[in-house]
């Protein structure tokens, strides 16, 4: 747990980063293989933690509560947790704040429940959860879209680099979603 609120958003747009470039190279793969969706699950999770962490940790007054988890007081929150505070007008405010339907929230949560079979061993093939899995997807990243380009709380100037890296890289994943469905 990073206690420093903007070493925390620096970390955590790194972690983005990161997880969307292995998210765009899995997709690379995965007509070839369906099985990459399981991976993707989880890249895609990665990123939202961390694209909720930045966030929740963007206003002056942040406090590290704001992205722990309750229970292990030493890491972060449940990405579940972590969208209900995206979502909470007790941390952030309008445009910041993650409106969302609840078919919208429904679809982020399908993709958070495949990762978390795909990490604890219980998920069922792909084709089980869906027809189409793109949807939830494309939820999933319109939400990191969201919270760390179209209406960032944190300051973006010193995270341009970053910012924009991630920036290509959900439009090559979004591009990637589209064509496959």
């Amino acid at each position: 747990m990073i206690a420093d609120r903007q070493a925390r958003i620096a970390a955590s747009l790194d972690s983005v980063h990161e997880a969307l470039r292995f998210v765009h190279r899995e997709l690379d793969q995965v007509a070839s293989d369906p099985q990459r969706w399981r991976w993707i699950s989880v890249g895609a999770v990665i990123a939202l933690q961390g694209a909720f962490v930045a966030a929740l940790s963007g206003y002056e007054t942040a406090e590290e509560g704001d992205v722990v988890d309750p229970s292990y007081p030493e890491r972060y929150a449940p990405v579940t947790l972590l969208l209900r505070r995206a979502r909470s007008t007790d941390y952030l405010n309008p445009p910041e704040r993650l409106v969302l339907t609840g078919a919208a929230a429904r679809r982020i949560e399908q993709v958070i429940a495949f990762r978390n079979g795909v990490v604890h061993g219980t998920s069922r093939d792909i084709h089980g959860y869906s027809e189409s899995i793109h949807g939830p997807f494309r939820e999933t990243f319109s939400t990191i879209r969201h919270v760390l380009l179209v209406h960032p709380a944190f300051e973006p100037g010193p995270h341009g680099l970053v910012t924009a890296l991630i920036a290509d890289q959900l439009a090559a994943i979004s591009r990637r979603l589209v064509g496959d469905g």
